[in-house]
């Protein structure tokens, strides 16, 4: 990558605004959070980021799946064809429903609501890089068009559908963007830049059911969902650390004294590797027709039934730790006085990622624990660290003469 402000001394006045209005910041993050957003009902939240974009001058659209979108162009009139663009990503929509309390309750410097980090930081965050980038000195500086991207269904069985519609549509329009950048949660050190792929499936066990007593040979589903759960756990225990396996919810039965019709296990599996995520799949599978097998034994005739539905399907990815992009974002964490840490994680960034466009995912500043839980918390001792770091990040790849894929 190469610039031509490369000591970014221009940057220092804009910067210095930026941290004057940490209070701001922070207030349109809380504002950001006490606003529901359940995955595939973000509408609100996206109503609210749209009209502030629009306020600070923005041209914003929305398309089918209900993504919030803007570019960023240069001022200087630039060489045709036109220079691929940096996308910029933040996901609108959190875990919880949308009858959730979202109650801010204070403790110190820790501002404690279901989603005031995950992803309430990298939404502020962006409202900030929305009129960073409009400044004249910033545009003045631009080689390449800058996308500003608010996904919806990022999280859980929204499976990323915000960023695979983005980046469908752009592939449509022959758009190859040179580089992606998420911005998801707090954080002002680690680049995640191996973008873990899962594989999220309901299994379903179903039988004719009977009486607990008179039918007491009958196949059980809930029988075969615990012996397949059994040895799902052995498998979770062998496939470490290379990937990670765990039943996270189950269902079954309909009276205390009747052999139940169905059960149903969820389970989740996530690999930075997409031949080890293939093994662990194959595997399951074996494990579900031996627990149908092993359940149906004594009553062939009345054999239980299975089927695996996919409720989400993440792909991996990565590019290497001297890739031109991860340089870029380890240079931007030093210029904050951070050292750069190496991360996995599943974010919008696996998309292109899978795509092979490079991209990572970073936080926006301050800590913060427990997302996706009513107790997730966010600190913003030192945040505007992490907000410098994505600015002078985003900055210097929209106005780098030359970005290397």
């Amino acid at each position: 990558m190469t610039t031509t402000d490369s000591g970014k001394n221009w940057l220092t006045p804009l910067l210095a605004t930026w941290r004057a209005q940490r209070a701001w910041i922070l207030e349109q993050q809380v504002a950001i959070a006490r606003t529901a957003a359940p995955t595939g009902n973000e509408s609100e939240r996206a109503a609210r980021l749209q009209q502030d974009w629009r306020h600070c001058g923005h041209v914003v659209t929305r398309d089918g799946v209900g993504n919030v979108m803007t570019r960023v162009t240069p001022a200087m009139s630039v060489a045709r064809p036109a220079p691929e663009p940096v996308v910029c990503l933040a996901h609108l929509d959190t875990v919880f429903h949308a009858d959730e309390p979202l109650v801010v309750r204070r403790d110190g410097t820790r501002i404690y609501c279901p989603g005031i980090g995950d992803n309430g930081r990298g939404l502020a965050a962006m409202s900030v890089l929305a009129r960073v980038l409009q400044q004249p000195a910033v545009r003045a500086r631009l080689h390449r068009p800058i996308e500003l991207v608010l996904t919806v269904g990022e999280e859980g069985e929204g499976n990323l559908r915000g960023a695979t519609q983005w980046f469908d549509d752009a592939a449509a329009r022959g758009l190859m963007p040179v580089a992606a950048v998420a911005i998801d949660g707090p954080g002002d050190c680690t680049i995640v830049h191996h973008a873990v792929g899962s594989r999220r499936w309901r299994i379903t066990f179903t039988g004719v059911g009977g009486h607990s007593w008179a039918n007491a040979l009958t196949p059980n589903p809930v029988h075969a969902a615990g012996a397949c759960i059994a040895a799902i756990a052995r498998l979770a225990d062998a496939s470490r650390p290379l990937g990670v396996v765990a039943v996270t919810r189950m269902h079954g039965g309909e009276h205390l004294t009747g052999i139940p019709t169905q059960a149903w296990i969820d389970l989740d599996m996530r690999s930075r590797d997409p031949t080890r995520l293939r093994t662990m799949s194959d595997e399951v599978e074996r494990i579900v027709m031996r627990a149908v097998r092993d359940a149906s034994h004594q009553q062939p005739a009345q054999a239980l039934q299975c089927t695996i539905t996919t409720l989400g399907d993440r792909p991996a990815g990565m590019i290497d730790d001297q890739h031109p992009l991860v340089l870029a974002a380890a240079s931007a964490t030093r210029a904050v006085g951070r050292e750069p840490q190496s991360a996995s994680a599943s974010t919008d960034a696996n998309v292109p990622l899978s795509r092979g466009i490079p991209a990572i995912a970073i936080g926006a500043g301050g800590t913060g624990s427990a997302a996706h839980t009513a107790n997730e918390w966010y600190d913003d001792t030192d945040g505007d660290i992490g907000l410098e770091r994505a600015i002078r990040l985003v900055v210097a790849l929209g106005t780098a003469e030359r970005l290397a894929r």
